[in-house]
């Protein structure tokens, strides 16, 4: 009886699953609020951010893609410098992701992420400005009723934390 329970508990657990599943976060859902700077800078910027391995090639590409908008974003709304080029720039920014914890399921969730930033100069190749910065954020079912949705919020906002945390750090360099 308790294998057929079992064998029957299976298909409603895939359905509830795909039903639920934690769909890809967007960049707006990783773009920070605009971040006040105490200092703008006046050159540009090229920007790259490598999302952690995700196994498959594709998800990990548009995972980075949608990092690097999100930054991206983040840069033009504070100002950090005049502006963010595709191609060519004075500065290039690239964010790694290092370490990233989070939990597969609970009623409290935590999302732990270390990513490493390093600015260089674009003309000369010399690195300017590196280091890793560590965040975290914690979510309740009071945040996000859906384990998914609570998932995706930890995570999102452990990037938009580290964004913040990086900005304000650029922002304090004499460039």
């Amino acid at each position: 009886m308790n294998k057929l329970r079992t064998l029957l508990a299976l298909p409603a657990a895939a359905l509830l699953i795909t039903l639920t599943g934690c769909a890809g976060i967007t960049p707006q859902e990783y773009t920070p609020a605009p971040v006040q700077l105490a200092k703008q800078h006046p050159q540009t910027v090229n920007v790259s951010v490598q999302a952690k391995d995700l196994g498959d090639a594709e998800r990990t590409k548009a995972e980075s893609a949608a990092m690097t908008t999100a930054l991206s974003d983040a840069i033009v709304a504070s100002k950090a410098f005049s502006g963010v080029l595709k191609d060519g720039g004075d500065y290039k920014l690239t964010v790694q992701v290092i370490n990233q914890a989070y939990p597969s399921m609970g009623f409290g969730m935590t999302s732990t992420l270390e990513m490493g930033w390093t600015l260089t100069r674009k003309d000369t190749g010399a690195v300017v400005w590196q280091q890793a910065i560590k965040t975290e954020h914690s979510a309740g079912v009071g945040d996000a009723f859906s384990g998914a949705e609570r998932l995706k919020l930890v995570i999102s906002t452990a990037v938009k934390k580290n964004y913040v945390e990086g900005l304000n750090r650029i922002a304090a360099l004499q460039l």
